[in-house]
């Protein structure tokens, strides 16, 4: 029974660690000067990925707003040019109040 708790506690432990230093790692990358947007950025396609994944075929028109609001083209265009404004990205996601599975 013990050496169980102290996997489970190592195992605990190290998760905790690795979670620690991404999130460090994506905040350093974001408040560099100039911001590196490398890695933000392929988050950002995994969390459209994700999103659109959950859609049934009847949701067109969330999908079209999901694809507008996450256009990864655009998004990487005004990184790569320095024009990325952060806090409209995320607002710019559409609500899903409303939405009927």
């Amino acid at each position: 029974l013990q050496p169980l708790y102290y996997i489970k506690s190592l195992e605990s432990s190290v998760k905790e660690t690795l979670h620690k230093a991404f999130w460090d790692s994506l905040k350093e990358q974001l408040s560099a000067s100039p911001p590196d947007y490398k890695h933000a950025i392929k988050l950002l396609q995994e969390i459209k990925e994700i999103l659109l994944s959950l859609l049934l075929p009847r949701h067109s028109r969330l999908r079209n707003q999901i694809e507008e609001a996450l256009d990864m083209g655009l998004i990487r265009q005004e990184a790569e040019h320095g024009a990325l404004d952060i806090p409209k990205t995320p607002g710019s996601v559409p609500s899903c109040d409303g939405f009927a599975l």
